[in-house]
């Protein structure tokens, strides 16, 4: 429970969080997500890879993320030449363009692959948790799409369901 407990500080930072700091509560804030996820077999360690750019995936791919939890997350790109799922078990997607994103879909398709994306609409088309870092306010909030984890063979625990829901304005059940 205490794990649960820093997931949801990183939601709501101080507003004069720097954007250092801001980085490092992504990073914590993803750990967190990975640590209340489950796959039909636990990796070990947990594959998180990079698609698409922006400063975030570049300060995940330098500083990887803290251990929060099971198992270690190794953080990669992964290679063009074999498939996604394959080399996958979380997938991070910074700033692809729509089409972009939207011919990853199939490659992950009923695979036991975590999607998690930056603010965009192509990301609630089908990836199943939206991260927005928002500088200004100092926070790192996150949207979870129930559809999307419906259909996946991975599960995420409830209390992360709850919060995702919180934290995108709606209320809980």
């Amino acid at each position: 429970m205490l794990l649960l407990s820093g997931l949801c500080c990183c939601l709501a930072l101080p507003a004069r969080a720097q954007p250092a700091a801001l980085g490092l509560d992504l990073r914590e804030t993803l750990a967190g997500i990975i640590t209340y996820t489950r796959w039909p077999t636990e990796p070990d360690p947990v594959r998180l890879c990079l698609m698409g750019s922006s400063p975030q995936a570049d300060t995940l791919e330098q500083q990887g993320l803290p251990r929060n939890g099971h198992a270690p997350v190794s953080v990669r790109r992964p290679l063009p030449e074999a498939p996604l799922a394959s080399q996958c078990d979380a997938l991070y997607v910074g700033t692809l363009e729509p089409s972009g994103w939207l011919a990853l879909l199939p490659a992950v398709a009923g695979q036991p692959v975590l999607t998690v994306c930056e603010r965009s609409d192509a990301c609630t088309a089908g990836g199943m948790v939206r991260l927005d870092s928002d500088a200004a306010a100092g926070r790192v909030r996150f949207e979870v799409n129930l559809d999307a984890v419906a259909r996946s063979t991975v599960r995420i625990h409830p209390l992360v369901l709850k919060l995702g829901r919180r934290a995108a304005g709606k209320a809980p059940p």
